[in-house]
């Protein structure tokens, strides 16, 4: 919305002079063949130019973005394959204490601290 917002007057602006601007006058460009228009269409194709040249900037710019976004997306793939699996190796090692020991608590060194997990 903020777009529109923004380039709303220079679109009216670029109309406006368009429509009050219909005299021919000659457009030269370096490799191409000299023309007459008016120099309202003149200016709107020059602005249409300039538009498409951005608008492939920000599609190059955006082919990194999605780039990173999709090796990001990737590794929190991996990641949350590794914590799942990290969670089933807990799970099973509580079963074998509780089995063992019959209790859930687990010794986190040879000391009298112990750290109680939940099931």
């Amino acid at each position: 919305m903020l777009r529109l917002i923004l380039t709303l007057p220079f679109l009216i602006l670029l109309v406006v002079f368009v429509v009050y601007n219909p005299t021919a006058s000659d457009a030269k460009l370096p490799g191409l063949p000299p023309w007459s228009s008016s120099l309202g269409v003149i200016t709107l194709v020059t602005a249409v130019i300039f538009f498409l040249v951005g608008a492939l900037f920000v599609w190059f710019a955006e082919l990194r973005q999605r780039g990173r976004a999709r090796r990001a997306e990737q590794q929190v793939r991996t990641l949350e394959g590794q914590v799942a699996e990290l969670r089933t190796q807990l799970s099973q090692a509580v079963a074998q204490n509780v089995a063992y020991h019959g209790t859930t608590t687990v010794a986190t060194h040879p000391g009298p601290g112990t750290l109680p997990i939940a099931p």
